[in-house]
């Protein structure tokens, strides 16, 4: 069976520029609008976001030799370049390259302790498929989900915002417990997950603002629009592909009239 082609006008060199973030805004909407209506290209986005994903957190997370990181850099350049008949070889060439870098890193960790995770890490979670059934409403709140993290209820966005809960999953992160609420609406879907423990770091080229008192720092991370902020301490990340940032920070401050627990 002849392989399927791409969306027409967009190519897999502006798909990996979306996935890694360097895709000129002029374009970035167009191909995020396509994205909604292809789940093909969204499949060859998540591929091209989880090998990006995963040389920029290896190459910036150890310190390796110059020449590899180098060559790790010089493969993803390439990637975007590759027609589409050598696409495959450069994905596995890149994985290699990552998986070296990966493997420098986990010798190079202290013995006390795994360390602590990334926002790019944490954010990168959202794209995984929910695990669980969606919860349901904490008993006649209209503002609360039967389902908390870190003693933090999730938000029901569902009355105020029209996003309603569509699943959840748990991973672990670096010895941290991260739990992932996702929420649905006119077919995009959003990631809400809470991390235990203290604050997550916020890479310094994330935008940031004062919302109704809550300070927000966005930035696009994988292809995704993601907004941070603290609730009780812990690190909250929601995000989503397709959907602004300016769509998310009122999510993100949102109180419910002090029945939402900051």
């Amino acid at each position: 069976m002849a392989a399927k082609r791409p969306q027409p006008g967009i190519d897999e060199a502006e798909l990996a520029r979306l996935a890694d973030g360097t895709l000129p805004d002029d374009r970035r909407e167009l191909v995020e609008r396509a994205l909604t209506e292809s789940p093909e290209l969204r499949a060859r986005l998540a591929e091209q976001g989880r090998v990006a994903t995963a040389v920029r957190t290896a190459a910036t997370s150890v310190a390796a030799p110059a020449g590899l990181r180098a060559r790790v850099a010089a493969g993803l350049e390439g990637r975007r370049r590759a027609p589409a008949r050598r696409r495959r070889y450069a994905a596995l060439a890149l994985a290699t390259a990552a998986a070296l870098v990966v493997a420098g890193l986990l010798f190079a960790l202290p013995s006390g302790g795994p360390g602590d995770p990334t926002l790019p890490q944490a954010a990168a979670i959202a794209a995984r498929e929910p695990t669980d059934p969606p919860p349901a409403r904490y008993h006649d709140s209209h503002a609360l989900l039967d389902q908390a993290a870190a003693g933090i209820p999730f938000p029901d966005w569902s009355e105020a915002f029209g996003w309603r809960a569509a699943g959840v999953r748990r991973d672990r992160l670096r010895g941290r417990e991260l739990t992932t609420v996702y929420y649905e609406r006119d077919g995009h879907r959003i990631a809400y997950s809470i991390v235990s423990g203290r604050p997550l770091e916020v890479p310094r080229s994330a935008r940031r603002a004062t919302v109704d008192g809550v300070e927000i720092a966005s930035l696009r991370l994988g292809g995704r629009s993601v907004v941070t902020w603290r609730r009780e301490g812990h690190t909250c990340v929601l995000s989503g592909v397709g959907v602004p940032a300016g769509r998310l920070v009122p999510l993100a401050a949102w109180r419910a009239s002090g029945e939402l627990p900051y």
